[in-house]
């Protein structure tokens, strides 16, 4: 394999399977099929890295995203109304032509920056961090926006559930 333990052939069949999901989230027209199908993209993800060699990251993203975040999206689904389903031709406008296009060119762009740059092998110091190193940077170095982040997310949660509150009262 080249550069160590790295397997392009799993590798590949995990990315399809999380592009697969990703399109399934976005095409499917019930909203919780398209939750399902974001769990099961998280899922995907969790695995590109457990194939990296991160499993410190693997399990933050099945922790985080698989179980808390989408129990949260299914919960927030479950309590707000549903709007009636739209016909198909509404879910394509004139914006369509614009951004598969520019969809391309930031792809085209994407591949070529990834290509054209110099990365260091893999398993360098740079990619191999230690729990101990991502815990002072988290802690020490980085406290400050951590907390600022945490405070937005809380806002953001208060907001999400003032805008999904039903008002009986009016």
């Amino acid at each position: 394999m080249p550069h160590g333990d790295f397997h392009p052939i799993a590798f590949i069949v995990v990315a399809v399977w999380v592009l697969a999901c990703g399109v399934g989230v976005v095409a499917f027209r019930n909203i919780v099929h398209s939750a399902i199908s974001m769990i099961a993209c998280f899922l995907g993800v969790a695995a590109v890295y457990v194939l990296l060699n991160s499993g410190l990251l693997a399990i933050i993203q099945l922790l985080l995203y698989v179980g808390a975040i989408s129990i949260v999206v299914l919960f927030a689904i479950m309590m707000t109304e549903r709007p009636a389903v739209r016909p198909f031709g509404l879910y394509f406008n004139r914006q369509s032509i614009i951004a598969l296009p520019l969809a391309v060119a930031a792809a085209v762009l994407l591949t070529v920056v990834l290509v054209t740059s110099k990365m260091p092998p893999n398993g360098s110091a740079s990619h191999n961090v230690s729990l101990s190193a991502i815990a002072t940077g988290l802690f020490k170095v980085y406290l400050f926006p951590f907390e600022l982040v945490s405070f937005v997310l809380l806002a953001a949660m208060v907001g999400a559930i003032v805008m999904a509150r039903r008002e009986d009262d009016e």
